[in-house]
């Protein structure tokens, strides 16, 4: 994920003289297993949805706040509720397979953990605000308006620029999003964005924009819009915040490495993936596997799921496996380099 590639640069300066002391440095482009570590600050809470908020929608205005309360309320008390490009439990590739990130919520006084129990594309019949670039040559012959519209109301000025982001229009090359298919191009006036409050739709009040050295002409298209639908389930875990942190332990934590019995070997990978604290670390080694990182693996229940170097024909990643190491709490991931 997006946040897991920022680490993983960062680490890349941060862990290579672990690296080196277990592993060798091997270049960027080069077959190896890498098993990166990632601290893991508050446990319990890092896994606990409790701002509901939080969470933004997957369009670029987001649901209001009271909405997405109202959505979360819903789901711990009947048990189930459907929503729209709106995640409040993610899946994700554990090297061939599909799994589900454990995500717990709370009502105060018991805990659930949340999943997604079903994922579909729908269609539904929306309005989309965006801006098609133009040639600049067209810019004699036009009257454009520049940011800020004052005329415009707060929300839509916030239309506005998203649209623009989305455009790039402040960055050269701009991006052409005309061709783009619809639900991408711009802002989408989705269930709880009313097209009635917006003076973007049907007919913008300018045609025109000049930013930078960009012409963009306004456009405002209704039409047929792929949506993702998730349906997510609550499952209570606990009645207490004990129960709760138990029942993370039993379930998300894959080892307590201080329990088991580990060749020095295999503590010494240990201490290089967890040698780049507070940030985050790796080692790395060149195929085949050894005997030391597969014996890490099979304390992390990874070992069974990872072939042979050789059957991997592209890059691919063993995520969330949560451990306990020096009496801290980290996020290991193995990743695979062809």
């Amino acid at each position: 994920m997006s946040d897991h590639y920022t680490r993983r640069t960062l680490l890349t300066t941060l862990g290579a003289a672990g690296v080196t002391s277990v592993a060798g440095c091997l270049s960027s482009g080069s077959s190896r297993f890498r098993l990166s570590a990632y601290p893991t600050e508050n446990p319990y809470e890092a896994f606990l949805l409790t701002d509901p908020a939080g969470h933004r929608a997957q369009f670029p205005i987001d649901y209001p706040d009271e909405y997405k309360r109202a959505v979360y309320d819903e789901l711990l008390a009947s048990g189930s509720v459907t929503v729209l490009n709106y995640q409040l439990a993610h899946e994700y590739e554990f090297g061939s397979e599909q799994r589900e990130r454990p995500q717990f919520a709370t009502d105060g006084d018991r805990y659930y953990r949340i999943h997604v129990e079903t994922v579909r594309t729908v269609e539904r019949d929306w309005w989309e605000f965006y801006l098609d670039l133009q040639d600049t040559e067209q810019s004699d012959s036009t009257d454009p308006v520049t940011v800020p519209v004052t005329s415009l109301s707060d929300r839509d000025q916030q239309i506005l620029q998203q649209a623009m982001e989305a455009a790039a229009a402040d960055r050269d090359p701009a991006i052409d999003v005309g061709d783009q298919k619809p639900g991408s191009r711009g802002v989408t006036y989705h269930h709880h964005l009313d097209t009635e409050a917006s003076d973007l739709v049907p007919s913008p009040p300018f045609e025109y924009l000049q930013h930078n050295d960009h012409l963009f002409q306004a456009r405002a298209e209704q039409n047929t819009i792929p949506v993702t639908e998730q349906t997510f389930t609550a499952e209570q875990v606990g009645r207490s915040r004990s129960e709760y942190e138990q029942h993370v332990r039993d379930i998300v934590l894959e080892v307590d490495f201080s329990t088991v019995s580990l060749s020095s070997e295999a503590t010494d990978v240990l201490d290089t993936a967890t040698d780049g604290r507070p940030v985050s670390g790796f080692y790395e080694e060149s195929p085949p596997m050894s005997d030391d990182l597969g014996e890490v693996l099979t304390q992390l229940n990874a070992a069974d799921h990872v072939n042979e170097h050789g059957d991997y024909g592209e890059y691919t990643t063993f995520p969330n496996m949560h451990a306990i190491y020096g009496g801290s709490w980290y996020e290991f991931e193995l990743a695979v380099y062809p």
